[in-house]
């Protein structure tokens, strides 16, 4: 079991789980090609004799160090994030050593708001962030973000309900 399901209380189940749009890792490609692409430099016009003679190091040790850069940023991105609505809260957790989550009660929500770009509607990622008076969260770069808005008020509504 992940933290979410450990972390739930007493009659409190998950409703959704928004996820993280492909787009977050656009980046990370990039520099995974740029990295590839460095196989190909050519060192032939160089005039120093040691990058010359060393031109398959220096092509490999650039391509390692984009693809590690790679790693890193796709880690920095994903990070194990979670953005879970449940009936009670909005649990958004991040971290896979280090681990740090924000839940808000869904009955101290304010208001929530969407943000998207028009490339955002175009590819259907955006921005949701949610006001407790006090603090305001965002949540970039989610997949389907009005289906997220939706289900917080739908689950906020539902509690008023009872």
């Amino acid at each position: 079991m992940g933290y979410i399901e450990d972390s739930l209380m007493k009659d409190e189940h998950v409703e959704f789980e928004a996820q993280l749009h492909p787009i977050v890792y656009w980046a990370p490609i990039a520099i995974a090609v740029l990295g590839f692409v460095c196989l190909f430099l050519p060192f032939d016009q160089v005039e120093n004799p040691w990058l010359q003679e060393h031109a398959w190091l220096v092509r490999i040790l650039l391509m390692l160090v984009l693809f590690v850069t790679a790693v890193v940023r796709t880690i920095e991105i994903h990070g194990g994030k979670r953005y879970v609505v449940t009936n009670r809260r909005l649990i958004f957790k991040r971290g896979i050593i280090r681990r740090r989550s924000h839940e808000l009660m869904l009955r101290r929500v304010e208001g929530v708001q969407v943000d998207q770009t028009i490339m955002g509607r175009l590819l259907g990622y955006g921005s949701v962030s949610v006001t407790t008076g006090e603090v305001t969260n965002t949540y970039d770069y989610i997949r389907q973000p009005m289906r997220f808005s939706a289900m917080i008020n739908q689950m906020i509504d539902s509690m008023n309900a009872h």
